[in-house]
């Protein structure tokens, strides 16, 4: 009882003191996280959860679309809270799970899309590392350019999984391929051929039908590869080629862009200039609320929604994160 009493009152304090400004919220995969036998961490929430987080934005913030964008970008941004609902990658399950809540909602989504997956039964990279991963003979693994050992955990996959990743993301000495050959020769992993399952990924009937209801679509380049880990050319080639691909299964013009993997080491200035030749914005995955005084066009913060968190813990991250905005801007 006093449990609840104390989520509510933190929740009121919460949504009594955010500021103005246009708040991302930021989903991957909506459904049961220990179901998969590829990487959990890149589920956001189950469908109840997804559902209240929906009731919780539509009553605390104006919920935009990527056409409003344009007149909030022009610094109209001081006098509301605005929502922008995004989703990335493009899995089949934002199509049958988040898509039915959003139209009984009458809300709308953007959804980023890598096009290599897209009516495509391939495994994506991040998913086949976590599926290797998860059968591991071993109990710990070193890549030959990576700094140090990882300990993997058989009691707690999940973070295991991630551990691995976080060093793949940020280690640009080798390529994705030459990176899953040898992680499953030193893994041991058993099978090379990874699990008989439905497709992970929506097919462009899908996006097809989702676009006529009124969501909306942007590109997160063909490959879902690490653009700093690219050359100029291979960058230029995702953005471009993606963005065509979309737009001509869609018939829609695509204006918006999300970095793959989108931390700060993620892309470059270079990377910056390619996606202006192509987009009017792009969004990061760099946490925070955008003001006006503080709004990037090109790398517009989001809020990952992760941990299968509710609506209460959902408003308690936002006030987090906006005392860490406050925090920085006290102490600059």
């Amino acid at each position: 009882m006093l449990t609840n009493v104390k989520h509510k009152l933190g929740k009121l304090i919460a949504n009594a003191v955010l500021p103005n400004g246009l708040y991302c919220f930021n989903y991957h995969r909506i459904g049961e996280a220990s179901l998969t036998e590829y990487d959990p961490n890149v589920f956001s929430c189950d469908e109840a959860n997804f559902a209240e987080h929906i009731q919780y934005i539509k009553k605390h913030f104006t919920v935009v679309t990527l056409d409003d964008l344009a007149e909030i970008l022009k610094g109209k941004i001081t006098d509301k809270r605005y929502a922008l609902i995004t989703f990335d990658d493009g899995y089949i399950d934002n199509y049958s799970k988040a898509f039915p809540i959003l139209l009984e909602n009458k809300i709308s989504a953007t959804f980023f899309l890598a096009t290599n997956f897209i009516n495509n039964a391939e495994i994506p990279w991040w998913d086949r590392i976590a599926y290797l991963v998860r059968h591991a003979q071993v109990d710990e693994i070193k890549l030959n350019n990576w700094p140090d050992r990882i300990t993997l955990s058989k009691e707690d996959v999940p973070t295991s999984i991630r551990k691995v990743l976080d060093v793949v993301k940020i280690n640009n000495g080798s390529t994705i391929e030459e990176i899953l050959i040898e992680l499953h020769q030193k893994l041991q992993t058993p099978n090379s051929k990874f699990c008989d399952q439905e497709p992970l990924f929506m097919t462009w009937d899908m996006a097809r039908e989702m676009s006529a209801a009124g969501m909306e679509f942007g590109s997160q380049t063909c490959s879902h590869r690490i653009l700093s880990h690219l050359s100029i050319e291979e960058q230029d080639y995702e953005a471009k080629t993606s963005k065509e691909l979309i737009e001509k299964e869609l018939n829609t013009s695509i204006k918006a862009f999300a970095y793959p993997v989108g931390g700060k080491d993620s892309f470059t200035e270079e990377t910056v200039k390619i996606i202006k030749k192509y987009y009017q914005v792009s969004f990061s995955f760099i946490s925070g609320i955008n003001t006006s005084k503080q709004l990037n066009e090109f790398s517009i913060e989001r809020i990952s929604v992760d941990s299968n968190c509710n609506a209460t813990q959902l408003s308690h991250k936002l006030l987090k994160l906006f005392l860490k905005k406050l925090h920085k801007s006290v102490w600059k």
